[in-house]
Protein backbone atom coordinates (compact mmCIF):
# COMPACT_ATOMS: atom_id res chain seq x y z
CA UNK A 1 0.00 0.00 0.00
CA UNK A 2 2.67 4.69 -1.35
CA UNK A 3 5.71 5.47 -1.79
CA UNK A 4 5.07 7.19 1.44
CA UNK A 5 3.61 4.80 3.52
CA UNK A 6 6.71 3.27 5.41
CA UNK A 7 6.22 0.08 3.27
CA UNK A 8 2.95 -0.79 4.17
CA UNK A 9 1.42 -1.79 1.53
CA UNK A 10 4.25 -2.88 0.03
CA UNK A 11 6.50 -4.96 1.48
CA UNK A 12 7.48 -7.92 3.19
CA UNK A 13 11.13 -6.88 3.20
CA UNK A 14 13.94 -9.43 4.56
CA UNK A 15 10.50 -11.44 6.53
CA UNK A 16 10.47 -13.08 2.32
CA UNK A 17 13.73 -15.00 2.66
CA UNK A 18 12.49 -18.31 3.08
CA UNK A 19 10.19 -17.81 -0.14
CA UNK A 20 13.13 -16.10 -2.46
CA UNK A 21 14.73 -18.96 -1.91
CA UNK A 22 12.30 -20.97 -3.99
CA UNK A 23 12.76 -21.76 -7.85
CA UNK A 24 10.19 -19.43 -9.56
CA UNK A 25 8.92 -20.46 -12.08
CA UNK A 26 6.16 -20.35 -14.92
CA UNK A 27 3.45 -22.46 -15.69
CA UNK A 28 2.57 -24.47 -18.80
CA UNK A 29 0.56 -21.75 -20.82
CA UNK A 30 3.36 -19.27 -20.29
CA UNK A 31 4.58 -19.43 -24.19
CA UNK A 32 1.19 -18.28 -25.09
CA UNK A 33 1.70 -14.84 -23.92
CA UNK A 34 4.01 -11.72 -24.06
CA UNK A 35 7.54 -12.62 -23.35
CA UNK A 36 11.28 -11.81 -24.49
CA UNK A 37 10.90 -13.57 -27.08
CA UNK A 38 8.04 -11.09 -28.34
CA UNK A 39 10.45 -8.38 -28.56
CA UNK A 40 12.30 -6.88 -31.77
CA UNK A 41 15.40 -5.58 -32.39
CA UNK A 42 15.90 -2.64 -31.01
CA UNK A 43 18.18 -0.59 -32.86
CA UNK A 44 18.84 2.35 -29.98
CA UNK A 45 21.80 1.17 -28.23
CA UNK A 46 21.91 3.59 -25.55
CA UNK A 47 21.88 2.36 -22.10
CA UNK A 48 18.86 3.00 -20.12
CA UNK A 49 18.70 3.28 -15.90
CA UNK A 50 16.04 2.99 -14.14
CA UNK A 51 15.24 2.43 -9.85
CA UNK A 52 14.52 -0.52 -8.07
CA UNK A 53 12.04 -0.58 -5.04
CA UNK A 54 14.20 -0.58 -2.17
CA UNK A 55 13.04 -2.82 0.68
CA UNK A 56 11.35 -5.18 -1.36
CA UNK A 57 12.87 -8.35 -0.87
CA UNK A 58 11.10 -10.09 -4.05
CA UNK A 59 11.46 -7.06 -5.98
CA UNK A 60 15.16 -6.38 -5.01
CA UNK A 61 16.22 -9.95 -6.46
CA UNK A 62 13.47 -10.17 -9.13
CA UNK A 63 14.00 -6.66 -10.94
CA UNK A 64 17.94 -6.92 -11.98
CA UNK A 65 17.22 -10.59 -13.08
CA UNK A 66 14.60 -9.88 -15.13
CA UNK A 67 16.87 -6.92 -16.42
CA UNK A 68 19.70 -8.62 -17.28
CA UNK A 69 17.42 -11.17 -19.28
CA UNK A 70 16.04 -8.02 -21.12
CA UNK A 71 19.68 -7.03 -22.23
CA UNK A 72 21.11 -10.32 -23.10
CA UNK A 73 18.29 -10.45 -25.46
CA UNK A 74 18.03 -6.87 -26.79
CA UNK A 75 21.83 -5.54 -26.36
CA UNK A 76 21.24 -3.05 -24.45
CA UNK A 77 22.57 -2.28 -21.28
CA UNK A 78 20.56 -1.63 -18.30
CA UNK A 79 21.76 -0.29 -14.98
CA UNK A 80 19.82 0.51 -11.64
CA UNK A 81 19.81 2.80 -8.52
CA UNK A 82 17.71 0.93 -5.32
CA UNK A 83 15.34 3.36 -3.91
CA UNK A 84 13.49 3.16 -0.90
CA UNK A 85 10.24 3.78 -0.76
CA UNK A 86 10.06 6.96 1.27
CA UNK A 87 12.82 8.33 -1.08
CA UNK A 88 10.82 7.46 -4.60
CA UNK A 89 8.28 10.56 -4.59
CA UNK A 90 10.80 13.32 -3.41
CA UNK A 91 13.02 12.41 -5.56
CA UNK A 92 11.43 11.83 -8.76
CA UNK A 93 9.08 14.97 -8.39
CA UNK A 94 12.52 16.55 -8.47
CA UNK A 95 13.85 14.43 -11.31
CA UNK A 96 11.08 15.23 -13.00
CA UNK A 97 10.50 18.43 -12.80
CA UNK A 98 14.01 19.03 -13.76
CA UNK A 99 13.76 17.11 -16.80
CA UNK A 100 17.45 15.31 -16.06
CA UNK A 101 16.64 11.95 -18.18
CA UNK A 102 18.80 10.68 -15.02
CA UNK A 103 16.17 7.77 -14.89
CA UNK A 104 14.59 6.09 -18.27
CA UNK A 105 11.86 3.92 -16.35
CA UNK A 106 9.84 5.94 -13.75
CA UNK A 107 8.33 3.82 -10.54
CA UNK A 108 4.86 5.48 -10.39
CA UNK A 109 2.40 5.08 -7.28
CA UNK A 110 -1.21 5.18 -8.18
CA UNK A 111 -2.17 8.13 -6.96
CA UNK A 112 0.29 10.22 -8.36
CA UNK A 113 -0.53 9.27 -12.00
CA UNK A 114 -2.27 12.62 -12.87
CA UNK A 115 0.84 14.37 -10.71
CA UNK A 116 3.27 12.75 -13.19
CA UNK A 117 1.55 12.44 -16.16
CA UNK A 118 2.99 15.72 -18.25
CA UNK A 119 6.70 14.46 -17.71
CA UNK A 120 6.02 10.66 -19.11
CA UNK A 121 5.01 9.18 -22.10
CA UNK A 122 1.32 7.72 -23.35
CA UNK A 123 2.35 4.30 -23.45
CA UNK A 124 -0.28 4.48 -26.81
CA UNK A 125 1.84 7.13 -28.66
CA UNK A 126 5.13 4.63 -28.02
CA UNK A 127 2.74 1.82 -29.32
CA UNK A 128 2.34 3.39 -32.41
CA UNK A 129 6.37 4.35 -33.13
CA UNK A 130 7.47 0.76 -31.67
CA UNK A 131 5.34 -1.80 -31.44
CA UNK A 132 4.76 -4.55 -35.17
CA UNK A 133 1.44 -4.53 -34.47
CA UNK A 134 0.77 -0.67 -33.13
CA UNK A 135 -1.55 -0.05 -30.86
CA UNK A 136 -3.58 -3.21 -31.06
CA UNK A 137 -0.92 -5.21 -29.79
CA UNK A 138 -0.58 -2.96 -27.02
CA UNK A 139 -4.31 -3.54 -26.05
CA UNK A 140 -4.25 -7.70 -26.65
CA UNK A 141 -1.17 -7.17 -23.69
CA UNK A 142 -2.97 -4.36 -21.75
CA UNK A 143 -5.93 -6.89 -21.57
CA UNK A 144 -4.09 -9.79 -19.19
CA UNK A 145 -4.70 -7.15 -16.83
CA UNK A 146 -7.57 -6.53 -14.65
CA UNK A 147 -9.40 -3.17 -15.90
CA UNK A 148 -9.38 -1.51 -12.32
CA UNK A 149 -5.41 -1.80 -12.32
CA UNK A 150 -5.19 -0.13 -15.47
CA UNK A 151 -7.27 2.27 -14.83
CA UNK A 152 -4.67 3.56 -11.70
CA UNK A 153 -2.21 3.55 -14.20
CA UNK A 154 -3.71 6.30 -16.01
CA UNK A 155 -5.23 9.87 -15.68
CA UNK A 156 -8.35 11.38 -15.23
CA UNK A 157 -9.26 11.22 -19.01
CA UNK A 158 -8.11 7.40 -18.85
CA UNK A 159 -4.45 7.77 -20.99
CA UNK A 160 -2.31 5.16 -19.95
CA UNK A 161 0.95 5.86 -19.04
CA UNK A 162 2.18 3.02 -17.18
CA UNK A 163 2.48 -0.52 -17.01
CA UNK A 164 1.12 -2.54 -13.74
CA UNK A 165 4.17 -4.05 -11.61
CA UNK A 166 2.38 -5.16 -8.14
CA UNK A 167 -1.16 -4.05 -6.12
CA UNK A 168 -1.87 -3.29 -3.14
CA UNK A 169 -5.07 -3.80 -1.38
CA UNK A 170 -6.54 -3.91 1.97
CA UNK A 171 -8.30 -7.07 3.77
CA UNK A 172 -9.14 -8.27 6.81
CA UNK A 173 -7.08 -10.86 8.33
CA UNK A 174 -7.80 -13.01 10.77
CA UNK A 175 -7.31 -16.35 12.96
CA UNK A 176 -9.30 -18.95 11.33
CA UNK A 177 -8.52 -21.65 13.12
CA UNK A 178 -9.90 -19.94 16.18
CA UNK A 179 -13.19 -18.08 14.78
CA UNK A 180 -13.64 -21.89 13.72
CA UNK A 181 -12.90 -23.22 17.29
CA UNK A 182 -16.59 -24.53 18.84
CA UNK A 183 -15.52 -23.35 22.20
CA UNK A 184 -15.20 -19.92 20.41
CA UNK A 185 -18.43 -19.82 18.21
CA UNK A 186 -20.12 -21.19 20.97
CA UNK A 187 -18.82 -18.11 23.82
CA UNK A 188 -19.53 -16.10 21.06
CA UNK A 189 -22.97 -16.75 19.82
CA UNK A 190 -23.63 -16.64 23.58
CA UNK A 191 -22.66 -12.75 24.54
CA UNK A 192 -23.20 -11.56 20.93
CA UNK A 193 -26.47 -13.72 19.51
CA UNK A 194 -25.02 -14.05 16.41
CA UNK A 195 -22.45 -16.27 14.55
CA UNK A 196 -18.44 -15.94 14.95
CA UNK A 197 -17.62 -14.97 11.14
CA UNK A 198 -14.74 -12.61 9.05
CA UNK A 199 -16.52 -9.04 10.04
CA UNK A 200 -18.64 -7.48 7.76
CA UNK A 201 -20.18 -4.68 9.50
CA UNK A 202 -18.66 -1.72 11.93
CA UNK A 203 -20.76 -3.43 14.87
CA UNK A 204 -19.13 -7.13 14.17
CA UNK A 205 -15.83 -5.62 13.91
CA UNK A 206 -16.35 -3.95 17.06
CA UNK A 207 -17.81 -7.06 19.37
CA UNK A 208 -15.04 -9.27 18.07
CA UNK A 209 -11.99 -6.68 18.82
CA UNK A 210 -14.04 -6.94 22.34
CA UNK A 211 -14.41 -10.33 22.57
CA UNK A 212 -10.58 -11.21 21.82
CA UNK A 213 -9.02 -8.90 23.56
CA UNK A 214 -8.13 -10.93 26.98
CA UNK A 215 -5.63 -10.90 29.74
CA UNK A 216 -3.10 -13.31 30.75
CA UNK A 217 -4.63 -16.22 32.51
CA UNK A 218 -7.77 -15.98 30.02
CA UNK A 219 -8.62 -18.93 28.23
CA UNK A 220 -7.91 -18.82 24.13
CA UNK A 221 -9.25 -22.35 22.52
CA UNK A 222 -9.63 -23.86 26.07
CA UNK A 223 -5.79 -23.01 27.21
CA UNK A 224 -4.51 -19.97 29.28
CA UNK A 225 -3.05 -17.59 27.88
CA UNK A 226 0.75 -16.53 29.06
CA UNK A 227 0.58 -12.76 28.15
CA UNK A 228 -2.44 -10.62 27.66
CA UNK A 229 -3.33 -10.52 23.98
CA UNK A 230 -5.75 -7.78 21.48
CA UNK A 231 -8.65 -8.66 19.32
CA UNK A 232 -7.46 -6.21 16.70
CA UNK A 233 -4.14 -5.20 14.98
CA UNK A 234 -4.01 -1.15 13.78
CA UNK A 235 -1.81 0.76 12.18
CA UNK A 236 -2.44 3.84 13.70
CA UNK A 237 0.90 5.79 13.27
CA UNK A 238 1.42 8.23 10.32
CA UNK A 239 1.35 6.97 6.77
CA UNK A 240 -0.64 3.47 7.28
CA UNK A 241 -3.33 5.19 8.91
CA UNK A 242 -5.06 7.35 5.68
CA UNK A 243 -5.06 3.47 4.16
CA UNK A 244 -7.06 1.74 6.92
CA UNK A 245 -9.57 5.68 6.46
CA UNK A 246 -9.76 5.21 2.99
CA UNK A 247 -10.93 1.71 3.18
CA UNK A 248 -13.66 2.99 6.08
CA UNK A 249 -14.59 5.90 3.76
CA UNK A 250 -14.43 3.92 1.01
CA UNK A 251 -16.75 1.33 2.19
CA UNK A 252 -19.56 3.40 3.91
CA UNK A 253 -19.75 4.74 0.31
CA UNK A 254 -17.82 8.23 0.74
CA UNK A 255 -15.34 10.27 -0.87
CA UNK A 256 -12.41 12.42 -0.10
CA UNK A 257 -13.72 14.66 -2.85
CA UNK A 258 -16.60 13.11 -5.05
CA UNK A 259 -15.81 13.47 -8.60
CA UNK A 260 -18.40 15.24 -10.89
CA UNK A 261 -18.01 14.39 -14.71
CA UNK A 262 -19.55 15.85 -18.06
CA UNK A 263 -21.95 14.48 -20.38
CA UNK A 264 -18.84 13.11 -21.94
CA UNK A 265 -17.76 11.73 -18.86
CA UNK A 266 -14.77 13.55 -18.49
CA UNK A 267 -14.08 15.18 -14.69
CA UNK A 268 -15.25 18.53 -14.15
CA UNK A 269 -15.47 19.54 -11.12
CA UNK A 270 -15.04 18.07 -7.37
CA UNK A 271 -17.33 18.43 -4.50
CA UNK A 272 -16.96 17.54 -1.16
CA UNK A 273 -20.30 16.77 0.37
CA UNK A 274 -22.15 16.78 3.23
CA UNK A 275 -22.30 13.14 3.36
CA UNK A 276 -18.78 12.58 2.64
CA UNK A 277 -17.72 14.86 5.78
CA UNK A 278 -20.42 13.11 7.93
CA UNK A 279 -19.11 9.93 6.94
CA UNK A 280 -15.35 11.01 7.41
CA UNK A 281 -16.73 12.00 11.02
CA UNK A 282 -18.09 8.75 11.88
CA UNK A 283 -15.34 6.85 10.36
CA UNK A 284 -13.03 8.58 13.20
CA UNK A 285 -15.49 8.13 15.92
CA UNK A 286 -15.48 4.70 15.03
CA UNK A 287 -11.48 4.25 14.46
CA UNK A 288 -11.19 5.79 17.72
CA UNK A 289 -13.29 3.41 19.34
CA UNK A 290 -11.26 0.24 18.03
CA UNK A 291 -8.17 1.41 19.76
CA UNK A 292 -9.23 0.45 23.00
CA UNK A 293 -9.19 -3.34 21.79
CA UNK A 294 -5.59 -2.99 20.21
CA UNK A 295 -1.71 -2.31 21.81
CA UNK A 296 -1.33 0.81 22.76
CA UNK A 297 2.01 0.87 20.72
CA UNK A 298 -0.19 1.15 17.47
CA UNK A 299 -0.61 5.08 17.86
CA UNK A 300 3.21 5.04 16.40
CA UNK A 301 3.17 1.33 14.65
CA UNK A 302 3.13 0.88 11.01
CA UNK A 303 3.03 -2.69 9.42
CA UNK A 304 5.67 -4.10 10.79
CA UNK A 305 4.46 -3.46 14.05
CA UNK A 306 1.44 -5.22 13.40
CA UNK A 307 1.84 -7.66 11.34
CA UNK A 308 4.40 -9.49 14.02
CA UNK A 309 1.77 -8.95 16.69
CA UNK A 310 -0.17 -11.13 14.09
CA UNK A 311 2.18 -13.95 13.76
CA UNK A 312 3.39 -14.04 17.74
CA UNK A 313 -0.24 -14.59 18.81
CA UNK A 314 -0.89 -11.27 20.13
CA UNK A 315 -3.68 -10.10 18.45
CA UNK A 316 -6.36 -12.41 16.07
CA UNK A 317 -7.47 -9.74 13.66
CA UNK A 318 -6.37 -7.47 11.54
CA UNK A 319 -8.87 -5.32 10.12
CA UNK A 320 -6.97 -3.67 6.96
CA UNK A 321 -3.75 -5.52 6.03
CA UNK A 322 -2.44 -5.51 2.65
CA UNK A 323 -2.67 -8.43 0.75
CA UNK A 324 1.07 -8.49 -0.16
CA UNK A 325 1.83 -9.10 3.62
CA UNK A 326 -0.69 -12.25 4.02
CA UNK A 327 2.80 -14.35 2.76
CA UNK A 328 4.43 -13.13 6.37
CA UNK A 329 1.23 -13.09 8.42
CA UNK A 330 0.52 -16.25 7.35
CA UNK A 331 3.36 -17.81 8.87
CA UNK A 332 1.86 -17.56 12.33
CA UNK A 333 0.94 -21.26 11.10
CA UNK A 334 4.63 -21.98 11.90
CA UNK A 335 4.80 -19.94 15.45
CA UNK A 336 1.45 -21.54 16.83
CA UNK A 337 0.59 -25.12 16.56
CA UNK A 338 -2.50 -25.29 14.79
CA UNK A 339 -2.69 -21.92 14.06
CA UNK A 340 -4.63 -20.46 10.43
CA UNK A 341 -4.98 -17.60 8.83
CA UNK A 342 -7.76 -16.08 6.35
CA UNK A 343 -8.31 -13.12 4.23
CA UNK A 344 -11.81 -11.61 3.49
CA UNK A 345 -13.03 -8.39 2.13
CA UNK A 346 -12.66 -5.29 4.51
CA UNK A 347 -15.88 -3.42 6.03
CA UNK A 348 -18.26 -2.04 2.97
CA UNK A 349 -16.67 -4.66 0.67
CA UNK A 350 -14.34 -1.79 -1.06
CA UNK A 351 -10.79 -2.70 -0.56
CA UNK A 352 -8.05 0.53 -0.44
CA UNK A 353 -6.46 -0.24 -3.60
CA UNK A 354 -3.94 0.88 -6.17
CA UNK A 355 -0.32 -0.18 -7.22
CA UNK A 356 3.22 0.84 -8.06
CA UNK A 357 3.42 0.95 -12.52
CA UNK A 358 6.44 1.35 -14.20
CA UNK A 359 6.48 4.22 -17.05
CA UNK A 360 8.88 5.92 -19.54
CA UNK A 361 10.10 9.36 -18.98
CA UNK A 362 9.93 11.79 -21.85
CA UNK A 363 13.41 12.81 -21.02
CA UNK A 364 14.51 9.03 -21.64
CA UNK A 365 17.44 8.76 -23.31
CA UNK A 366 16.15 5.48 -24.74
CA UNK A 367 12.10 5.58 -24.72
CA UNK A 368 11.65 2.70 -27.31
CA UNK A 369 13.70 0.19 -25.11
CA UNK A 370 12.53 1.34 -22.13
CA UNK A 371 9.13 0.98 -23.58
CA UNK A 372 9.84 -2.89 -24.27
CA UNK A 373 11.67 -3.37 -20.93
CA UNK A 374 8.27 -2.28 -18.91
CA UNK A 375 6.51 -4.47 -21.07
CA UNK A 376 8.60 -6.91 -19.74
CA UNK A 377 8.25 -6.31 -16.37
CA UNK A 378 4.26 -6.55 -16.83
CA UNK A 379 4.82 -9.94 -18.72
CA UNK A 380 3.21 -13.31 -17.90
CA UNK A 381 6.26 -14.53 -16.81
CA UNK A 382 7.61 -11.86 -14.70
CA UNK A 383 4.15 -11.32 -12.95
CA UNK A 384 4.37 -15.31 -12.43
CA UNK A 385 7.88 -14.62 -10.69
CA UNK A 386 6.37 -11.88 -8.63
CA UNK A 387 3.65 -13.08 -7.33
CA UNK A 388 5.00 -16.67 -6.65
CA UNK A 389 7.64 -14.70 -4.41
CA UNK A 390 5.31 -13.09 -2.17
CA UNK A 391 4.07 -9.62 -4.16
CA UNK A 392 0.96 -9.16 -5.37
CA UNK A 393 0.71 -9.47 -9.01
CA UNK A 394 -1.49 -7.58 -11.46
CA UNK A 395 -2.18 -10.03 -14.17
CA UNK A 396 -5.96 -11.28 -14.14
CA UNK A 397 -4.27 -14.51 -15.62
CA UNK A 398 -1.80 -14.94 -13.16
CA UNK A 399 -3.92 -14.27 -9.95
CA UNK A 400 -6.73 -16.89 -12.06
CA UNK A 401 -3.90 -19.47 -12.14
CA UNK A 402 -5.62 -22.73 -11.15
CA UNK A 403 -2.94 -23.88 -9.83
CA UNK A 404 -2.73 -21.77 -7.00
CA UNK A 405 -5.68 -23.54 -5.94
CA UNK A 406 -4.01 -26.92 -4.75
CA UNK A 407 -2.93 -27.04 -1.06
CA UNK A 408 0.91 -27.09 -2.35
CA UNK A 409 0.13 -23.04 -3.76
CA UNK A 410 -2.50 -21.43 -1.37
CA UNK A 411 -0.47 -20.11 1.32
CA UNK A 412 2.12 -19.32 -1.18
CA UNK A 413 -0.05 -17.42 -4.08
CA UNK A 414 -3.61 -18.66 -3.71
CA UNK A 415 -4.96 -17.22 -0.49
CA UNK A 416 -3.77 -13.49 -1.67
CA UNK A 417 -4.74 -14.05 -5.87
CA UNK A 418 -8.01 -15.03 -4.65
CA UNK A 419 -8.50 -11.91 -2.11
CA UNK A 420 -7.27 -9.84 -4.95
CA UNK A 421 -9.16 -10.88 -8.01
CA UNK A 422 -12.79 -10.16 -5.46
CA UNK A 423 -10.95 -6.82 -4.53
CA UNK A 424 -10.84 -5.93 -7.89
CA UNK A 425 -14.38 -7.32 -8.78
CA UNK A 426 -15.68 -5.29 -5.74
CA UNK A 427 -13.63 -1.88 -6.32
CA UNK A 428 -14.33 -1.61 -10.22
CA UNK A 429 -17.38 0.02 -10.28
CA UNK A 430 -16.39 2.47 -7.76
CA UNK A 431 -12.62 3.37 -8.90
CA UNK A 432 -12.72 5.52 -11.31
CA UNK A 433 -14.68 8.04 -9.08
CA UNK A 434 -12.08 8.10 -6.35
CA UNK A 435 -10.11 11.38 -6.01
CA UNK A 436 -6.98 9.17 -5.33
CA UNK A 437 -7.00 8.74 -8.87
CA UNK A 438 -8.37 11.97 -10.46
CA UNK A 439 -6.08 15.00 -8.80
CA UNK A 440 -2.80 16.18 -9.64
CA UNK A 441 -2.70 17.16 -6.12
CA UNK A 442 -3.39 13.83 -4.66
CA UNK A 443 0.37 12.83 -3.71
CA UNK A 444 -0.08 16.13 -1.91
CA UNK A 445 -3.57 15.87 -0.46
CA UNK A 446 -2.22 12.53 0.93
CA UNK A 447 0.49 13.59 2.97
CA UNK A 448 -1.64 16.31 4.77
CA UNK A 449 -4.83 13.53 5.52
CA UNK A 450 -2.00 10.99 7.21
CA UNK A 451 -1.19 13.64 10.17
CA UNK A 452 -5.05 15.24 10.16
CA UNK A 453 -6.10 11.55 10.69
CA UNK A 454 -3.44 10.75 13.18
CA UNK A 455 -4.05 13.73 15.36
CA UNK A 456 -7.36 12.96 15.51
CA UNK A 457 -6.55 9.57 16.51
CA UNK A 458 -4.54 10.37 19.33
CA UNK A 459 -7.03 12.82 20.39
CA UNK A 460 -5.40 16.21 19.38
CA UNK A 461 -8.55 17.22 17.83
CA UNK A 462 -11.61 16.47 18.17
CA UNK A 463 -13.55 14.39 14.40
CA UNK A 464 -15.48 17.68 14.13
CA UNK A 465 -11.83 19.64 13.78
CA UNK A 466 -10.37 17.07 11.95
CA UNK A 467 -13.25 16.47 9.36
CA UNK A 468 -12.82 21.06 9.00
CA UNK A 469 -9.74 20.55 8.98
CA UNK A 470 -9.31 18.30 6.12
CA UNK A 471 -11.90 19.52 4.34
CA UNK A 472 -10.70 22.84 4.49
CA UNK A 473 -6.60 21.76 3.30
CA UNK A 474 -8.06 19.62 0.78
CA UNK A 475 -9.62 22.34 -1.21
CA UNK A 476 -6.67 24.45 -0.25
CA UNK A 477 -4.90 22.08 -2.00
CA UNK A 478 -6.54 21.14 -4.75
CA UNK A 479 -6.67 24.63 -5.59
CA UNK A 480 -3.26 26.00 -5.68
CA UNK A 481 -1.83 22.39 -7.45
CA UNK A 482 -4.84 20.96 -8.64
CA UNK A 483 -6.30 21.11 -12.32
CA UNK A 484 -10.16 20.62 -11.38
CA UNK A 485 -12.36 22.85 -9.59
CA UNK A 486 -13.55 21.86 -6.27
CA UNK A 487 -16.08 23.29 -3.73
CA UNK A 488 -18.02 22.23 -0.33
CA UNK A 489 -21.07 21.21 0.07
CA UNK A 490 -22.83 23.61 2.35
Amino acid sequence: MKQRKSLAKTVMGITLAGLLAMTFTGVSFAGEKFGLKDIPTIKNKTPIHISVFGGLAVAEKLMPIHMKAFSEKTGVPVTYETLIMSSIYPKMNVELLAGTGAYDAIIVEASTTNEWAMYLWPLKELAKKYEPGGVAALDEYMAGFDETMVRTCSDRKGVLYGVPYWNYQMFTAYRQDVFENPTEMADFKKKYGYDLAAPKTRQQLYDQGEFFTRNKGDLLKGEPLKENIYGLGLMAGRFEINDEFSSLVWGAGGHWANVVRDKNGDPKELVITKKDKQILKEAIIYYKSLLKFASPGCLTGHWDFTTPQFVEGKCMIIPFLYASLDSWTGSVKDKIPGAKMALSLPLGGQPYIGNFHTAVAKASKNPEATYWLIKYFGSFDCQTEIHEGGLSAVRRDVLDNPKYKSPDWWEIAGRRGEANSAGFKAQQPYVNDYLHFNSVAMGKIYEMQIVELHEAAIGEVTPDEAVKRITEQTIKMQKKFGELPIREEK
